[in-house]
């Protein structure tokens, strides 16, 4: 095996253990049965502040090399070993808390599951495993329930004190919030360049023949399908919904509010199924609909799609509608106003924090140098089927990446600190009366 392939698994292996630890090769190489520490009748010996250690070093975390340093690393990897062991002999102690066998198992397998996932061979495992000590997988297994079965106990405690109202929520001072902060705030991860801005996207409008073309099409096809016609096989020919045209009009299940527009989700949830719909127009055009199946929440569905042709000077008025709505908002008239009579329903109005990278190509270079109050476009938008829109932006602000801020986690952080300042304060009643000696 490669150095690569040890590093991954003994990554895997300290990830999906936490706080419990993974057996690092130092621990089980080199036993050391020192004690550190006594909870009640409970020794802790090295061995366990060892796994602490690589565990954290494991996961990116940088060991002290400063003598002083190091032992006030340890004291405080020790300090949460002790508060483990409390929490469990706590929860033992507790006949309201129960942890089953099988509970135990299922997050064995599923740790395992997670495990073998991102190991290359069942032999891989195998060797690596022996390499830190373990005999075998089962040798492994055994001491992975043990640790699962602790850290359920510690949870189904929490959850019982909670419940109980033994545990509540301690809301934390602003110095405690921005000192958790400063612990946890690389844990977020780096976030991507992001812009947010406003928008009004104007659409072309066919005219009122080619409605009345679109609506005849397509109302003779549903006459064609009540006659005995395969839906598939219209669909492929006529349909203008490049989504589902090649899928013979196949929508699948959908519920209400998951994508579908207004005037279509309420047809298609007022559809017997079998039914074909008379045309159902929508901003997209003209649609014929056929409900499958149907569930109080869900309805599986199939349609065709008529689009009325939208002409060239149907684009051209839609382009001089977007250049009137960009001098209003210079002008200074209210954006609420003007969403309200010319944004296109089916589009989006607000963007906040969208990720530049995940921006659609003819926004990229537009709002690439904006600066905040810009007023952009029109932006041509192509939706296909000659149907141009036009977006007229208000640019808002910019980030250029990097660590969230703490005041963009403050509301994350708060209720997550003072859980945490709850399950302290209980802590420190456990350690107030059981025995604690401390020998590091």
């Amino acid at each position: 095996m490669n150095r690569s392939t040890a590093s991954t698994i003994l990554a895997v292996l300290g990830l999906v253990l936490g706080s419990q630890g993974a057996l690092g090769q130092e621990v089980l190489r080199e036993r050391v049965d020192r004690i550190v520490a006594v909870v009640g009748d409970t020794p802790i010996p090295e061995s366990r502040l060892v796994e602490q250690m690589n565990t954290y070093q494991g996961q990116g975390g940088q060991i002290p090399t400063d003598p002083q340093a190091l032992a006030a690393f340890k004291r405080q990897l020790l300090d949460g070993l002790i508060d483990q062991e409390l929490m469990v002999q706590a929860a033992e102690r507790d006949t309201m808390v129960e942890v089953t066998d099988e509970e135990v198992q299922s997050a064995v397998e599923e740790t395992l599951r997670n495990i073998r996932e991102q190991v290359p061979s069942q032999l891989d495992l195998e060797r690596e495993l022996q390499g830190v000590g373990f005999k075998s997988i089962d040798d492994y297994r055994l001491w992975l329930s043990r640790q699962q079965r602790r850290q359920l106990l510690q949870e189904a405690l929490i959850r019982e004190l909670k419940t109980r109202g033994d545990i509540v929520p301690l809301p934390p001072t602003e110095s405690e919030l921005r000192a958790f902060y400063e612990r946890v705030k690389n844990q977020f991860g780096e976030r991507p360049p992001t812009v947010s801005f406003r928008q009004i996207v104007v659409a072309s409008e066919p005219d009122s023949a080619s409605l009345q073309a679109a609506y005849v099409l397509a109302d003779s096809l549903r006459q064609l399908l009540n006659d005995g016609a395969d839906f598939a096989t219209l669909a492929q020919q006529y349909s203008a919904d490049p989504g589902s045209k090649d899928r013979g009009g196949e929508l699948g299940w959908f519920r209400r509010g998951e994508g579908m527009v207004r005037e279509f989700e309420d047809a298609a949830f007022r559809l017997r199924p079998g039914v074909f719909s008379y045309p159902v127009f929508t901003e997209f055009g003209f649609h014929i609909i056929q409900v499958q199946r149907a569930e109080p929440a869900a309805v599986q569905a199939r349609h065709i799609l008529i689009s009325p042709e939208v002409t060239s000077a149907n684009q051209a008025t839609a382009r001089l509608e977007a250049d009137s709505v960009k001098a209003m908002l210079q002008a200074g008239v209210p954006y609420d106003s003007l969403v309200r009579i010319h944004h296109a329903r089916s589009q989006q109005r607000v963007a906040e924090n969208a990720p530049r990278e995940n921006l659609p190509e003819a926004y990229r270079e537009p709002l690439a140098s904006a600066e905040p109050g810009d007023i952009l476009g029109p932006i041509e938008l192509d939706r296909g089927n000659g149907r141009m829109m036009y977006a007229v932006v208000i640019f808002e602000s910019s980030s250029s990446g990097g660590l969230a801020t703490f005041d963009e986690l403050r509301d994350q952080l708060s209720p997550r600190l003072a859980e945490e300042n709850g399950i302290d304060r209980f802590l420190q009643t456990l350690r107030a009366a059981t025995y604690v000696a401390i020998r590091l």
